[in-house]
């Protein structure tokens, strides 16, 4: 199938933020804490959202882009770090977020002949399809930008809205509060105050370091104790040139289903059940993860699986769930892949998974020193992560033209972990995001296929 066309770019724009009042609270500079120099040289998350909507061109000129444009002013009001950068210039011991006035977010207009619903749908695509609607932050060694933004017009089909973000700036609770943000200001016109759960809070006392892990993390980063190597440039990852993006549906019926085929194992194998509840989440990636293993064809003595953590009411004292920057720790869980890919895979998977979870109440900052290092050791195609959160609602994304049709984490064709979100009809079903090979992408499309009918109890034959 042919490449959607290049888009035509029709406006470059500098949107910069609405001058605060003077009595507004938010900061110009902000220091970044350990939770953020950890993600410092990550290569940035980048998201879609598809809108479906029928504006030819003159409207979409004349009306929508302007009233982006002036929302996105006044939220970034609220949010001036996002018009600043990550800088570690001279007189800087540590980088810090700087914004100071003048600064603004590229914002990128383009337009396009691509086919809307091949992209916004859910069968595996060419990544690089992708690599049209999503902006870059242009790097340099002493300065990236935080955030920077595109919106493309597919002609009287629908649009959408791409991001690229600084992940060493905030984590993805931070940026999709700031969307929801963008999104709560459009549909009202723009002259309105940001609820409490919208408002950004920026105070950094609230991250205590009695460790020094930032000074670790930096370390790491320049590869010297006296950090003089104070690059800032972010890691190159290559996307794959035959990767494939794809999205699969896990049904809450699909969910209770594992669970009870789980459960059913568990009890029959007389495996030691985790002390943890058998949530969704443990079911939706342990499948996943015995899927993708399958698919791969991994074959190690042990394949592993990270877990990103919100760590906002897992700290002592706990972080309102508000707070602005990285707040994101992970934990690691690992199994024989032999057994990973046998007829008890999922079951042994759910088991070292909530166990994993279970062992966050220990601390969920305990034995990170060295997680940087621990992390690097597993040898390359050994490690899965996992990409945002259902926490995070995406489909409630509304900027008053209806809810997305179809949000894409487009950035997990460098990182190779898959992607969790809300599912776009408003049930609790869980949509997952896949990046693989060509070759890989057909094996697990079937794989999931089939795997949802044989862990069933009526199926299950022992």
């Amino acid at each position: 199938m042919a490449s959607p066309k290049p888009v035509k770019v029709l406006e470059q724009c500098k949107v910069a933020p609405t001058p605060p009042s003077p009595d507004s609270t938010v900061p110009t500079s902000l220091p970044l804490t350990f939770f953020d120099t950890l993600l410092l040289r990550l290569s940035p998350t980048k998201r879609l959202f598809f809108y479906e909507t029928s504006h030819p061109t003159s409207t979409f000129l004349e009306i929508v882009v302007p009233k982006l444009k002036h929302s996105l002013s006044l939220t970034l009001q609220n949010y001036l770090p996002l018009a600043g950068n990550v800088t570690w210039d001279t007189d800087y011991s540590k980088p810090i977020i700087q914004y100071v006035e003048g600064n603004t977010v590229s914002l990128t207009v383009a337009e396009s002949e691509a086919d809307f619903y091949r992209l916004s749908g859910d069968n595996f695509r060419e990544a690089k399809d992708f690599g049209h609607f999503v902006p870059c932050l242009v790097d340099s060694e002493t300065r990236v930008p935080v955030l920077a933004l595109q919106v493309t017009l597919f002609p009287n089909v629908g649009f959408s809205i791409g991001y690229a973000v600084h992940h060493g700036a905030m984590d993805g609770k931070a940026t999709t509060m700031f969307m929801h943000s963008w999104a709560f200001i459009c549909t009202r016109g723009g002259d309105c105050t940001l609820t409490p759960e919208l408002t950004p809070l920026y105070d950094r006392t609230l991250i205590v370091d009695p460790s020094d892990l930032r000074t670790t993390y930096l370390r790491f980063w320049v590869g010297k104790d006296g950090l003089e190597d104070k690059s800032l440039a972010l890691l190159d990852l290559k996307v794959p040139p035959d990767a494939m993006l794809g999205t699969f549906l896990l049904t809450q019926t699909n969910i209770e289903n594992i669970k009870k085929w789980v459960r059913f194992r568990w009890e029959k194998k007389k495996l030691q059940k985790p002390s943890a509840h058998l949530s969704s989440f443990v079911i939706i990636t342990a499948y996943t993860w015995v899927c993708l293993v399958k698919a791969q064809q991994i074959r190690a003595e042990k394949v592993y699986l990270a877990i990103n953590v919100d760590c906002r009411g897992r700290l002592e004292p706990s972080v309102p769930p508000t707070y602005f920057g990285n707040c994101i720790t992970g934990c690691k869980t690992d199994v024989d892949s032999d057994e990973l890919t046998g007829e008890d895979g999922v079951a042994i998977a759910a088991k070292v998974i909530g166990e994993a979870i279970e062992g966050l109440k220990d601390g969920v900052l305990k034995e990170k020193t060295d997680l940087i290092s621990r992390s690097i050791s597993i040898p390359p195609g050994r490690l899965l992560s996992i990409a945002g959160s259902p926490r995070f609602d995406f489909y409630k994304t509304d900027f008053g033209w209806g809810r997305p049709k179809k949000v894409e984490t487009t950035s997990i064709d460098k990182t190779g972990a898959f992607s969790l979100s809300d599912s776009r009809d408003g049930s609790r079903g869980i949509e997952i995001g896949i990046a693989l090979k060509k070759y890989e992408s057909e094996a697990f499309e079937s794989l999931f296929a089939s795997g949802l009918e044989s862990h069933r109890i009526h199926n299950t034959s022992i």
